[in-house]
């Protein structure tokens, strides 16, 4: 029977320039994918590869091996996502076509309401600046959507690109997932096992963060609860939606920066539905609440990563200065890495 062919064995360590030199490509990668506008991706591609590692350590057991419990762990994640494409779709569907108060008539309705309620808590001079009725506010919509009809096109094609890119990055992650699983380290060249070792250092720091963020979501969820749910009733005022509010508080918090934005919209805007006052009231504690989560971020982050308050936030105005909000969005778990790789190498 003929032998298989065979490969000289490699060296049992890599040269030390070696590991060197598999930390910068990690780092340099890094900073190519949020330069090309690829972080979507490579956000989605970590959340695959922890979601399947983690619920794959929970399914492996006499019946299930590694193997086929990432396999079934891909299946629940995908599974998972497909739905919530679904749901979405179907959502903006019935929103854009639904009739009453469930579509964009009844929004345009709600909307002209809270205008109304508006006008009538501003003083004289602040009036010109509103639509004065449903049909105005229409008139408005249309006149900025065709003055900035290059804008729209670019970010809903900005958006679908992100929603690919996202798509694209779940399938490495898993593939990255099975890969890894059925690959022996050592029967790798130096520099792909020094790789090897550097994007599972880099998942780490992903993994950290993430941790970090729930809790700082959780913190963030509590304050806005206690605002909306507690606080505003005892003052009398009794806001519509409350209960969502809160849930889309609680899921944007895990996008940084941007969630937050979105949130403190909302609760903004629903604000307005009551009065002025209660909308600026709501918009000074947000900015409050999201002032003082700006430095609990980096000391629940630095406690996580081992790096004090003022590192991070040294780190998050700087990648924020480089490449702006995807820039900040990465600091994090850039900074975890780095300094964790440092600290392996003996530098700090």
């Amino acid at each position: 029977m003929p032998s298989l062919p065979t490969t000289l064995p490699p060296s049992t360590t890599a040269p030390t320039w070696m590991h060197w030199l598999a930390f910068a490509l990690a780092v340099a990668a890094v900073f190519f994918a949020v330069k090309q506008h690829l972080l979507p991706a490579l956000l989605a591609g970590l959340l695959m590869h922890q979601l399947v590692h983690a619920i794959a350590k929970r399914l492996i057991s006499p019946t299930f091996s590694s193997h086929l419990a990432r396999v079934v762990a891909i299946l629940l994640v995908s599974a998972v996502v497909l739905t919530l494409l679904t749901l979405g779709a179907l959502a903006l569907l019935k929103l854009m076509h639904g009739t009453g108060q469930e579509g964009v008539e009844g929004l345009m309705k709600q909307m002209a309401r809270i205008l109304d309620d508006t006008k009538a808590a501003l003083p004289a001079w602040a009036e010109p600046w509103l639509p004065p009725d449903t049909e105005a506010l229409k008139q408005h919509a249309v006149d900025w959507l065709r003055s900035h009809a290059a804008e729209v096109g670019s970010a809903g094609g900005a958006l679908g690109y992100g929603l690919v890119h996202i798509l694209i990055g779940l399938i490495i992650g898993a593939m990255i997932s099975l890969h890894t699983e059925a690959t022996d380290p050592q029967a790798l060249r130096p520099l792909a096992r020094a790789l090897l070792q550097e994007v599972s250092a880099f998942s780490l720091a992903f993994r950290r963060i993430i941790t970090a963020q729930a809790w700082i979501t959780t913190v963030n969820t509590t304050l806005t609860g206690l605002y909306l749910l507690v606080a505003l009733p005892l003052a009398g005022v009794h806001l519509p939606l409350v209960k969502t509010m809160v849930l889309v508080t609680f899921v944007m918090g895990f996008i940084p920066i941007v969630g937050n934005l979105v949130s403190n919209t909302v609760i903004t805007i629903i604000s307005l539905s009551h009065s002025v006052m209660v909308a600026a009231s709501s918009l000074a504690f947000l900015v409050i609440v999201h002032k003082v989560e700006y430095f609990l971020n980096a000391r629940i982050v630095g406690g996580h990563i081992r790096a004090r308050a003022w590192e991070i936030l040294i780190a998050m105005l700087a990648m924020e200065r480089i490449a702006g909000i995807p820039g900040l969005v990465i600091s994090p778990i850039l900074y975890a890495y780095i300094k964790d790789g440092l600290k392996k190498r003996g530098w700090v």
